[in-house]
């Protein structure tokens, strides 16, 4: 087996039921803009199986093809956030729980001078 596939075996279900759900709403933003797959597939530079597999959730399908689909629809901003620093609650999470506990002043020296 290839490591590809081996990867996709790796696949949690909660994982297949989201990209299922990210095809699910390409094809609907595709249909809301009545635009068909032939014509998807020709502004992508694609075959029209490959608009059928994104549409269906298929997992072996590349992160440019869902990238260049988000651009077709104009909503290729969003593939950049989904893991900005912002939006990672549980990396600012394990950040808060990294700091010290105690934040004890160190003793002030003596600014008097006794001569």
């Amino acid at each position: 087996m290839t490591r590809a596939s081996l990867s996709l075996q790796a696949l949690s279900p909660l994982l297949s039921d989201q990209l299922q759900k990210l095809g699910k709403d390409i094809c609907f933003a595709r249909k809301r803009r009545r635009m068909s797959m032939k014509s998807m597939a020709e502004r992508m530079m694609v075959s029209i199986d490959t608009i059928q597999r994104l549409e269906k959730g298929d997992p072996s399908v590349s992160i440019g093809i869902i990238a260049t689909a988000l651009w077709i629809f104009g909503m290729q901003r969003r593939l950049g956030d989904l893991v900005s620093p912002e939006s990672d609650t549980v990396g600012m999470q394990q950040d808060l729980a990294r700091l010290p506990r105690d934040f004890r002043q160190t003793k002030k020296q003596s600014t008097d001078y006794n001569f």
